[in-house]
């Protein structure tokens, strides 16, 4: 019988959906049985998102955590926030997890 992602994940891990949880200890995501592990960069900012469900991160905010003590673009940030939906939504041209405020930054919705 396989495993459900509660068991999959060791410690510290935050579900998201049934089948999908993050993993904060190995730094990934469990989709079902398959990990998929994350650049630290990338995974930094999905934890900052995650730590702080249903808040509006700023864009400055999240790329300070990407890049702290560095100056970087908008742009730098949306292609991590690509790589960060594509591991966490069902749909990710669609998102209803990791969702944009325009302008503003972007909010983790727990479901809730």
């Amino acid at each position: 019988m396989a495993k459900s992602v509660e068991e999959l994940c060791i410690q510290d891990c935050l579900l998201i959906a049934p089948w999908i949880g993050i993993d904060f200890a190995q730094q990934g995501v469990w989709r079902g049985t398959r990990f998929i592990p994350l650049p630290a960069r990338t995974f930094a900012i999905l934890s900052c998102l995650a730590r702080h469900p249903n808040t509006v991160m700023a864009i400055d905010h999240l790329l300070a955590i990407g890049w702290p003590g560095e100056l970087h673009a908008p742009s730098d940030l949306s292609r991590h926030i690509h790589r960060i939906r594509q591991a966490i939504e069902i749909h990710p041209k669609q998102p209803r997890i990791l969702v944009n405020r325009r302008g503003v930054g972007y909010c983790f919705r727990d479901g809730s």
